[in-house]
């Protein structure tokens, strides 16, 4: 029986740059979401489905929207790295940090 897929979401606002140096990922650059979509279907094939969301886009929907109350009542750093609906890290990450707490998720589900 296949396992169900993880589900990875970066919530990020575009708007919201808070340093102005090498910050770590630009995770709203395409290229940045491309090859971490590559890199976690070398390390773990298909079975992590990863989605890039800048909630400053205009297309918020209710998730999304309870998301921005939650950075802003919690006072969070964008971006956001959820997995399966629960944050993981708030603040700045980088491909080997995301796939390390998706190592771990596959390791934690395991049990």
């Amino acid at each position: 029986m296949n396992k169900p897929k993880i589900q990875i979401n970066i919530l990020d606002d575009s708007t919201r740059r808070v340093c102005d140096a090498d910050c770590g990922e630009d995770w709203s650059s395409p290229e940045a979401i491309a090859l971490a979509h590559q890199r976690i279907i070398d390390r773990f094939g298909d079975k992590i489905q990863l989605e890039y969301i800048d909630l400053s886009s205009g297309t918020a929907n209710h998730h999304t929207s309870e998301w921005s109350q939650v950075i802003r009542d919690r006072n969070l750093l964008v971006p956001l790295l959820l997995v399966n609906g629960e944050l993981r890290i708030s603040g700045q990450f980088d491909i080997r940090q995301l796939l390390d707490v998706i190592e771990a998720e596959i390791e934690i589900g395991a049990r």
